[in-house]
């Protein structure tokens, strides 16, 4: 199913002329969809949470309380990972310095709200529950006490992988072929390409990025241990690409760069300084196992893996991108 979502995805994103439709008609079903589970969650939950069971704190990782929780932030955390999807985007985005910081802001508030009320949805009503299956379905049958309930709550949510798969596709092809079109990449002649009408895409790049989501879902059926791991790696990568930036601009001094409309220079600062600060804290302590008693099955490679792709990429930097790649500097606002 999952490869099937994959291709589907991967031929809908490759004409220019519904990408902006399919993602307003995305982003409507994705809020309708959340408000009628909270809704519905609230309106037919057969059990409640106490007061005493709702803050109470259980930890069996053996770690202290609060190292716990930091480790816990890890699988919370990609609720809010790819907060950058709209800037490989800003070629296609009218008036990009005014509509993506918008774009940017809007999507912490509405993931933000959403998210919250649908943790409280489900802490509030989840009440005592014996089971060593937490899955969402489970859950929502637990809920409303109806299986037919819980799978028409589920079908909304699978949908909503579908959307994200979708835009998964559609960023993923726009940065191969950013990086392509300054030689970044071996391929870069077919990735760089745009086809012509129906579809005004880059069609290469994006089947190279529905070959790599495909070996990732391949991944998962082969090694669970070495999917996740690459996964939690994702979000110290994404940390990572967005302090090497930050750290070079405070290096030169944020006043020497040109200011756009949304320029705040002490809450600005302040916002670089606390970024920087989490992303140390995350690059250590996601790196931690779960359990402070590891055993071979629960061992945490993300550190390992860290590394391995830092090889990865010194190594296309002194064997071809430094001899091929050169920057285009864009001095206008599209």
């Amino acid at each position: 199913v999952f490869q099937l979502i994959n291709i589907v995805t991967c031929f809908g994103a490759c004409f220019e002329y519904f990408l902006p439709k399919i993602s307003k008609a995305l982003l409507l079903v994705n809020v309708l969809s959340v408000s009628a589970i909270i809704i519905t969650l609230f309106a037919t939950a057969k059990t409640h949470t106490s007061a005493k069971d709702f803050f109470e704190v259980v930890n069996v990782s053996g770690w202290p309380n609060g190292v716990a929780f930091l480790i816990g932030l890890n699988g919370s955390n990609w609720c809010f990972s790819c907060l950058d999807v709209a800037t490989h985007l800003a070629e296609e985005i009218p008036s990009p310095s005014t509509n993506i910081p918008k774009a940017l802001i809007w999507t912490i508030v509405i993931a933000f709200s959403s998210g919250l009320l649908m943790i409280l949805a489900v802490l509030v009503n989840i009440g005592p529950i014996n089971t060593p299956d937490y899955s969402g379905l489970t859950v929502l049958h637990h809920i409303t006490g109806s299986k037919a309930a819980a799978i028409g709550l589920w079908v909304p949510v699978l949908f909503l992988v579908f959307a994200s798969v979708w835009s998964i596709q559609t960023w993923q092809s726009r940065l191969a072929w950013s990086i392509s079109r300054e030689s970044g990449f071996p391929l870069h002649r077919h990735f760089s390409k745009i086809f012509p009408a129906p579809f005004y895409t880059p069609i290469w790049s994006l089947i190279g990025s529905a070959v790599g989501t495909a070996l990732f879902g391949c991944l998962y059926l082969a090694s669970e241990l070495a999917f996740n791991s690459l996964i939690a790696t994702g979000i110290l990568l994404q940390y990572a690409s967005y302090s090497i930036p930050t750290i070079l601009v405070l290096y030169r001094g944020r006043s020497k760069f040109q200011h756009g409309p949304f320029w705040y220079p002490k809450l600005g600062f302040m916002a670089n300084i606390v970024m920087l600060a989490w992303t140390l804290v995350a690059l250590i302590f996601y790196c931690f196992p779960v359990y402070s008693e590891v055993i071979p099955s629960q061992v945490n490679y993300v550190s390992a893996v860290l590394i391995l792709i830092a090889i990865l990429i010194t190594s296309l930097w002194f064997l071809y991108a430094k001899k091929h790649y050169h920057c285009l500097l864009y001095t206008s606002d599209a």
